[in-house]
């Protein structure tokens, strides 16, 4: 059975582990690169890490089956309070198809509710069909008014009612 939590302040390797093994597992998922994300200073991590482990802004969350198998984290438009952007959502191949994708994000809607989040954004590779297919499953669909940073990627946008609300995977 997954776990869901959000990171806490010093679970920066955790947190350093579940990216790098994201990004070495699934390359074309990510704008940021396996590479540059192994050369950065242990400080970095820390800084990135601890500033999603506390307050309404920005939040990690990590799915535990044993042992870490999850990580996605949303982060506040600085544009627009109300819509967050989710970015690092992933589930190691082991744990796709389950149930922990869905809770990790269930958990991330849950958040976002409680943190005044009326609607949640996640920029999708075009070629990633299965990942576009289980964010339409959990309410996303094409963005009009939200334009992606790439030509070969999709803004998908999910609507937040409540907390109650995402719980159901509405």
């Amino acid at each position: 059975m997954e776990k869901i939590k959000r990171l806490k302040i010093g679970e920066w390797e955790i947190y350093r582990s579940l990216r790098l093994e994201s990004l070495c597992d699934s390359p074309d998922a990510f704008s940021s690169k396996y590479e540059d994300a192994l050369a950065r200073s242990d400080e970095s991590w820390i800084t990135q890490a601890n500033s999603t482990a506390a307050g309404a802004d920005r939040a990690t969350f990590i799915c535990i089956n044993e042992k870490p198998c999850g990580l996605g984290a949303l982060y506040r438009d600085d544009n627009d309070p109300e819509v967050g952007e989710l970015i690092q959502m992933w589930v190691s191949e082991t744990h796709r198809g389950s149930a922990a994708a869905s809770a990790l994000l269930n958990e991330i809607f849950s958040w976002a509710a409680s943190n005044g989040f009326l609607r949640v954004k996640a920029e999708v590779m075009k070629h990633n069909v299965r990942a576009i297919r289980f964010y339409r499953k959990l309410g996303f669909a094409p963005s009009e008014d939200m334009t992606s940073h790439s030509d070969s990627s999709v803004m998908l946008t999910k609507e937040l009612v409540g907390a109650d609300d995402t719980k159901e995977g509405s």
